[in-house]
C-alpha cells in the first residue's frame, strides 16, 4: 500500500488535471524528460494514474550536447523507461548561437520545443507534458516582477497553453519541490542532478539560491505559495480581459489575411487604454503566432503612433512586424511571412 505522501501527490496531480481540463480519456501524452528529479517524478506519477485517466504515455528526451554529462543523462532516461514499459524517443539537437542578443538558453529552449513538437507529431499525441512545479512558478513570477512585467507576465507559467499549435500541459504547478523530492525519496527513485542549476551566472539560479531563501527567512516563509497564488489570480483576471479583447478586436477588423490585419482606427481610439494595449498585442499574435521579443517599449511606440503621429506614419517592430497608420485605419503586416 502506498504511503500517505504518495497518495497525496497523486491525488493533487489528478485534481489539477481534472480542474484545468488538461487531459481526457484516450489522449496520448508526450512527456519531456531530462532525467532530473521533476521530470522523473512526473513520469512515475502519470504512470501511476494512466489507467485511471485512460491515457497513453510516450517519453521524450532531448539531448542538447551542452554538458559532459549529457550522454549519461540520455542513457539514464533510457534505463528509466525499461521497467515502466513506456515507449521512448531520444533526439539530439545542435545548439549554436552567433547573435549577442540570443542566449544559449533561449536557443536551447527553442530547439527543445521544436524537437518535442516533432515527436508529438510523429506519435499523433494530443499534448506535451512538462514538469514545471510550484517553485518554478514562484521563481518565474519573481523574475518577471524584477524585470517590470505587466499583468500578462504575472501569469508566468500556465497549466495549459498552446504554443505553435501544440498543447502544452503542466500538471505539477501546485506541487512544491520538497514534495517532489519526498515522493522520490519515499519510493527510492533515482534521478540525475544538473550541475548548471548551481551556476549563479544565471538570473533564475540567483533567485532560487539567494533571493527566495532570503525572503523566506526574513519576510515571508510561504513566499513560493504566495507568488503562485499571485500567478493564479493574474491568470483568472487576464483570461477575462483576453475574452473581452478578442470580442473587441473582432469588431475592429476591416480586412484580414494570414499576414495582414486592418483595424478601424477611430473605433480603436475609443477603447480604454488598457484594452487598446491588449488589442495591439493580440493583433501581433494573430499574424505572427506569438508575442516573443515584444516589450512594453514596443507597445508604447505603437500607442504613440495611433494617438499622436500623422497619417502615413510607420512603426517597425522586431520579427518584421510593421504598423502603418492612415486617417481611418491601423494596418499590421508580418513582412517576413509575406515575402
Amino acid at each position: 500500500m502506498r504511503n500517505k505522501q504518495q497518495k497525496n501527490i497523486l491525488k493533487e496531480v489528478k485534481t489539477a488535471i481534472q480542474k484545468n481540463q488538461l487531459l481526457k480519456a484516450g489522449d496520448k501524452v508526450v512527456i519531456g524528460v531530462s532525467g532530473g528529479a521533476d521530470s522523473v517524478a512526473l513520469v512515475h506519477i502519470l504512470n501511476s494514474l494512466k489507467h485511471e485517466l485512460g491515457i497513453q504515455l510516450h517519453i521524450a528526451h532531448v539531448n542538447h550536447k551542452l554538458r559532459k554529462s549529457a550522454d549519461t543523462d540520455e542513457r539514464f532516461v533510457k534505463k528509466l523507461v525499461g521497467p515502466l514499459n513506456i515507449p521512448y524517443t531520444a533526439v539530439n539537437v545542435n545548439i549554436k548561437t552567433t547573435s549577442q542578443k540570443t542566449s544559449i538558453e533561449e536557443v536551447a529552449r527553442e530547439k527543445r520545443f521544436n524537437a518535442l513538437f516533432r515527436i508529438a507529431t510523429k506519435q499523433n499525441a494530443q499534448c506535451i507534458c512538462l514538469a514545471h512545479h510550484q517553485d518554478d512558478l514562484a521563481e518565474t513570477v519573481l523574475m518577471r516582477i524584477l524585470r517590470g512585467s505587466g499583468l500578462a507576465g504575472m501569469q508566468a507559467i500556465l497549466p495549459k497553453r498552446k504554443i505553435d499549435g501544440f498543447i502544452i500541459i503542466r500538471p505539477l504547478l501546485n506541487i512544491s519541490k520538497n514534495d517532489i523530492l519526498n515522493f522520490l525519496k519515499t519510493k527510492g527513485i533515482k534521478y540525475r542532478t544538473d550541475p548548471t542549476n548551481k551556476n549563479k551566472d544565471f538570473l533564475r539560479n540567483r533567485i532560487r539560491l539567494e533571493l527566495l531563501p532570503l525572503i523566506k527567512e526574513d519576510y515571508n516563509p510561504n513566499i513560493s505559495s504566495t507568488l503562485a497564488n499571485l500567478a493564479n489570480t493574474a491568470t483568472a483576471d487576464y483570461s477575462f480581459l483576453q475574452t473581452e479583447t478578442e470580442k473587441s478586436l473582432q469588431r475592429l477588423i476591416q480586412k484580414s489575411s494570414n499576414t495582414t490585419l486592418v483595424l478601424n482606427l477611430k473605433g480603436l481610439l475609443k477603447k480604454h487604454p488598457s484594452l487598446q494595449r491588449m488589442i495591439i498585442r493580440l493583433s501581433i499574435e494573430r499574424i505572427k503566432g506569438n508575442t516573443r521579443r515584444l516589450t512594453l517599449t514596443h507597445i508604447r511606440e505603437v500607442e504613440d503612433l495611433i494617438q499622436n503621429r500623422p497619417s502615413g506614419s510607420i512603426v517597425n517592430l522586431p520579427s518584421s512586424i510593421q504598423f502603418t497608420k492612415t486617417s481611418d485605419t491601423l494596418s499590421l503586416k508580418h513582412l517576413r511571412s509575406s515575402a
